[in-house]
């Protein structure tokens, strides 16, 4: 009977710990917020490896960036559901930097998802030089976005640190 009692007692404590844990877990603007049941995971792999990396590679500011902008919403919730501490990057190159003008009105629509991701730590970087062939100012480009020399070579640090590459193309 104790053992009962303990198991009960156990179990509660851990559904109200997964209900804390839950009710923590960011929005994201438009991004649906998919459940993930505990039985599904990757087997401890991610708490064995962390801080999971990833580093995003965007060129196209249409449906590359937007299903990037889900998957790393995705990812966000889930580790974070699971308590994983991670660093994830986004390198806009080629025409995705024109998401990355604020003055932009035709991709102004993933200003809320940027913040909101930013706001769970995730990082954004723009490439110069596409910057430089589109003649977009890097004053132009949301405050919390910096500027790296080239994309592709950011894109290739970022791999050499033992970041996992995403393009979503």
């Amino acid at each position: 009977m104790k053992q009962f009692l303990t198991f009960i007692i156990l179990s509660v404590a851990l559904a109200a710990a997964g209900a804390a844990r839950a009710a923590e877990l960011p929005d994201f603007p438009g991004i649906e917020s998919v459940p993930i049941t505990p039985d599904m995971n990757f087997g401890g792999f991610f708490k064995k490896h962390q801080p999971v990396r990833i580093v995003f590679g965007v060129a196209d500011p249409g449906n590359q960036l937007k299903e990037s902008l889900i998957n790393a919403a995705a990812t966000v919730r889930y580790l974070k559901s699971k308590g994983y501490r991670y660093k994830i990057q986004f390198v806009l190159y080629g025409t995705a930097v024109l998401a990355a003008d604020a003055w932009k009105q035709e991709y102004s629509g993933y200003d809320a998802q940027f913040q909101a991701l930013r706001a769970q730590g995730v990082d954004f970087r723009v490439c110069h030089a596409s910057l430089y062939s589109l003649h977009i100012h890097s004053g132009d480009l949301y405050s919390y976005m910096k500027v790296v020399p080239a994309g592709i070579l950011q894109l290739a640090k970022k791999q050499m640190q033992g970041y996992a590459y995403i393009s979503n193309r």
